[in-house]
């Protein structure tokens, strides 16, 4: 099942999370489940929408799972991982204290685990504006709502961008959901991979790890080169597969 990753700021204005519950139905219209950082705010109201509305979720949380955080989302937290075909993936084992980092980690996990990125409000040099950025620079479908500077910034690097009207959003959402779906698919693979490329054919569902592909230098440089470029995705850590 392809998923639509739907993140913003945490201090959200009212327009902007009224345009969620849209953007859920609509990816619910064409069979995606969603994808969410488990935040106040915008992500809050992605997971919150996607139970009313039945559809299937994943929250990235920047937490280990007997410390969740926030805190006040932990009833939250508990009804995404009982909800049917949903689930909560922790960015930290258990025992494993936070470090400084965690939060850029927990946004590239959620872009890692989607096939389309909206960013439905963002600051400048915020969070949710580095997600949409990272979505640009792995080629990963990248949409923004109108509205706040993050998310122009991103729109002006290629996002694409979506009136934050509730009323008219529904159809503008199903339009551009109907056509990120095979942009991973037509990624052109450069001449300099076209290896990597067969290599990954060859391996199949098993995927490739860097002791399948020869000389330690050259299949590092390819598998970072083709991570970079939206082509593969590492997952279990070590094992890379082409972008589905």
């Amino acid at each position: 099942m392809p998923r639509l990753a739907v993140v913003g700021s945490r201090a959200a204005h009212r327009l902007q999370r009224s345009c969620v519950p849209v953007i859920v139905a609509a990816a619910r219209a064409r069979g995606y489940s969603l994808v969410s950082g488990g935040a106040r705010g915008i992500d809050a109201a992605v997971h919150q929408a996607a139970l009313a509305a039945g559809v299937p979720q994943l929250a990235v949380v920047p937490c280990r799972p007997e410390a969740p955080y926030p805190l006040e989302h932990a009833g939250l937290f508990a009804e995404i991982a009982s909800a049917p075909g949903s689930g909560v993936l922790f960015a930290l084992p258990p025992g494993v204290g936070p470090t400084r980092g965690i939060f850029a980690s927990r946004n590239a996990l959620v872009v890692a685990a989607a096939t389309a990125v909206i960013v439905a409000e963002a600051a400048l040099r915020s969070g949710s504006w580095g997600t949409g950025g990272l979505a640009l620079r792995r080629r990963v479908a990248t949409a923004v709502l109108l509205g706040s500077t993050g998310c122009a910034d991103l729109a002006i690097r290629g996002a694409h961008a979506l009136a934050p009207d509730p009323a008219a959003l529904m159809t503008a959402a199903l339009d551009w959901i109907d056509a990120p779906a095979s942009i991973a698919a037509a990624l052109p693979w450069p001449d300099e991979l076209q290896w990597l490329a067969r290599a990954l054919d060859d391996a199949g569902p098993r995927g490739v790890g860097l002791d399948d592909l020869g000389e330690p230098g050259r299949g590092c440089a390819a598998l970072l080169s083709a991570e970079l470029l939206g082509l593969v995705i590492e997952s279990p850590p070590g094992r890379y597969h082409r972008r589905a």
